[in-house]
């Protein structure tokens, strides 16, 4: 058994007899985790607290009225000897005492993520009175002391960088009339300037005196490299678009398309110090995807040849799939696995990143009979990759191809099936640990992202090792997804479905979390499905399809808005709507009954229209139905399978889109059968009940 294998085996026996969503339900709506009313105010308060010391407005009312909320609470007290810095910074008169309170800002360093960020905004908030200070005590004495030139000296790495800049910008300039005191400042400036190799701002810069040294560095560094990279950004942009103008003008040939290529290559490879090459290249390989559609093949495979070899991390797999794509389309997979070996894709195809990458190597044994590299690559990717659309299509595959592999059950033993209770409770979290649920519970409600992310952070930095270490090994793990798992539910319960995603994708990609049904609960909840079901109660339409189009919308935000202006749950336009129903307007879309009655009712026609094929019903309810039409003409095959037709779709948005959508029907249906001897069907055009489209 080769070593990918062995891994496998050892992730399906983890997830294998693992705890339900009620095993730690008994945690969740335990009194102990209830957030108090008192403890939500605190909360509001304290994010109030912290925008006002990053401004620097202190209200001492304000102030004193928080820390003695807070040290009332024992779930806020760790925010009380920061409040009492804070409060302790504002009453100080005096520089030297401000400098020699500052200074432990520069020798103390807290280890814990939310504490640490508060000493940051207390050390902040000191520097900048302190600099205050001093810029009072010189208008009184017209000079400027060797305790604060030392205190300047010792805090330029913080004047000279981010917002604090502007405040730096604005002391300097205080001192225009003060010669002496500008000269001695500038000079600490430039010293600091040239030892570390970084140009000042301009706003620093206008006011300083400039001398060689810091002329030179100028010279030689350049005022702002950011600014100097997005001129040549911009540059290579227009070069783009010509690119594009190059296919799609009326004489457009292949010569002039290379062209332009070539002259685009020219640059970045002229300019490549000054460009974000990753960026360049990811344009780059845009372009060629066009350049393939419109039937320039052997140009595409140059262009795709060229990005490739510059083997850059961003783009290097999607570049590669669609390198293999040129070959894969035409049904050229002799020179499809050719190009494959050529780039060690298949020696090192277990170590591939994209799943997409994986599925269609694995296409490629199976289409040249080679028969046990596709069941084991399509393995790999049902347990790597197991949320994945490709997982799903992997499972179709191996029930053709290998029907007594125990993959072919993987989804309905791990996903569908009640499991053993690992026996997780609340007295095995200690009180700090307690206090730290019950805050991010506090700040999902209030939806401040940045508090969460902290608390997240605290919480899988700090509280879980301290918890997983009374465990024996052998549980470690179970307890570890467990209370990610706890995490997320809590913060799902305030309805903030999109942070409770992205919690989970970011834990899951660390392989912190097992598959199992309690995770997919929490990926896949059915809120507004009593709306669906009684806007489709006599439609054929299955409302788990639009429900699985909601969750990909809206991430159920009812409020959702799009940059163009679309709305609500099932992201309507406020044109469209209103064709649907005169009497509507922009605000009864964020209304989640009429939001679906006229969601549904769209829907519905694209389902007429396209006589129930979902690609392009699902194409057209995300680029437009004028777009799909011209694709059903250019790229869409209806003898392909239904694999080939979704790669074919020319927007990464909208494939994307359709094999999410497909997804989350395969999870939302996998869910409400509940049974372990339910397997989705081996037609990779159909989700348990549902067709998709095509034949094949």
């Amino acid at each position: 058994m080769n070593f990918f294998r062995t891994i496998i085996l050892t992730a399906l026996s983890l997830n294998v007899a693992h705890a339900s969503n009620g095993a730690y339900d008994n945690i969740l709506n335990s009194d102990r985790l209830q957030l108090s009313r008192a403890d939500h105010i605190i909360a509001e308060h304290m994010v109030n607290m912290v925008k006002f010391t990053e401004k620097g407005y202190i209200n001492q009312e304000v102030l004193t009225k928080v820390l003695n909320e807070s040290e009332k609470s024992k779930n806020f007290s760790l925010f009380v000897p920061w409040l009492k810095s804070i409060q302790h910074i504002s009453k100080i008169n005096g520089t030297s005492d401000f400098i020699t309170y500052c200074r432990q800002y520069t020798t103390r360093k807290e280890t814990l993520p939310f504490e640490r960020v508060l000493e940051r905004l207390a050390g902040n908030y000191c520097r900048e009175r302190t600099l205050e200070s001093i810029g009072r005590d010189i208008d009184k004495t017209k000079t400027l002391s060797d305790e604060a030139t030392l205190f300047i000296q010792e805090n330029l790495k913080f004047f000279l960088t981010k917002k604090n800049k502007k405040n730096f910008a604005f002391f300097v300039q205080s001192q225009s009339d003060k010669p002496e005191i500008l000269k001695k400042i500038s000079q600490e400036v430039t010293t600091y300037s040239v030892r570390n190799e970084i140009v000042p701002s301009q706003e620093v810069l206008q006011d300083i005196l400039i001398n060689e040294q810091i002329t030179k560095l100028i010279q030689d560094k350049g005022f702002n490299p950011l600014q100097h990279q997005n001129v040549f950004y911009a540059e290579y942009g227009k070069l783009i678009e010509l690119g594009y103008k190059a296919i799609d003008s009326k004489d457009a040939n292949e010569k002039k398309i290379k062209d332009h290529f070539n002259f685009l290559k020219n640059y970045l490879e002229l300019n490549q110090d000054h460009l974000p090459v990753g960026l360049c290249l990811t344009r780059m390989n845009d372009f060629s995807k066009s350049v393939f559609r419109n039937g320039y093949k052997d140009l595409s495979r140059d262009i795709f040849k060229y990005i490739v070899k510059k083997n850059n991390k961003e783009i290097q797999e999607d570049a590669l799939f669609f390198y293999l794509w040129t070959y894969l389309s035409l049904n050229e997979f002799k020179d499809a696995q050719k190009l494959a070996n050529q780039h060690n894709l298949i020696k090192k195809s277990t170590s591939i990143i994209d799943p997409r990458l994986k599925f269609w190597i694995a296409y490629i044994h199976e289409e040249l009979n080679e028969k046990s590299d596709a069941i084991a690559l399509y393995e790999n990717i049902i347990v790597n990759h197991p949320l994945s659309y490709y997982g799903i299509m992997a499972t179709k595959k191996l029930q053709v191809l290998k029907p007594d592999s125990q993959y072919v059950n993987f989804y309905t033993t791990n996903g569908a099936s009640a499991q053993a209770s690992v026996g997780l409770e609340l007295k095995n979290l200690d009180e700090d640990h307690i206090a730290s649920l019950i805050r991010l519970k506090a700040w999902s409600k209030i939806d401040n992202a940045r508090f969460l992310k902290l608390e997240l952070k605290r919480l899988n930095n700090h509280s879980m090792p301290a918890l997983l270490v009374k465990y024996p090994s052998d549980k470690q793990q179970l307890v570890k997804s467990d209370l990610h798992l706890i995490n997320a539910k809590i913060i799902q319960n305030s309805q903030n479905y999109l942070a409770t995603f992205r919690y989970l994708y970011e834990v899951l990609d660390k392989k912190e979390v097992l598959f199992n049904r309690s995770l997919l609960e929490v990926l896949y909840p059915k809120p507004y499905i009593d709306i669906l079901n009684k806007a489709l109660k006599k439609e054929v339409l299955d409302p788990i399809v639009v429900l699985s189009l909601i969750r990909q919308e809206s991430v159920f935000n009812p409020l959702a808005r799009s940059p163009v202006g679309a709305r609500g749950l099932m992201q309507l336009m406020p044109a469209t709507a209103r064709r649907l129903k005169r009497s509507v307007r922009d605000k009864h879309l964020v209304n989640p009954e009429i939001n679906i009655e006229l969601g549904t009712k769209y829907f519905k026609g694209l389902v007429k229209r396209y006589d129930g094929n979902l690609v392009y019903v699902l194409s057209a309810y995300n680029a437009g139905e004028t777009r799909v039409e011209r694709w059903k003409n250019l790229y869409f095959d209806t003898d392909a399978t239904i694999l080939k037709n979704i790669e074919a779709i020319p927007f990464l948005e909208t494939r994307n889109y359709v094999k999410l959508i497909f997804r989350n029907i395969f999870f939302y249906k996998l869910l409400i059968n509940e049974k372990p001897d339910v397997v989705d069907p081996r037609e990779l055009n159909q989700i348990f009940d549902v067709k998709l489209g095509f034949n094949k």
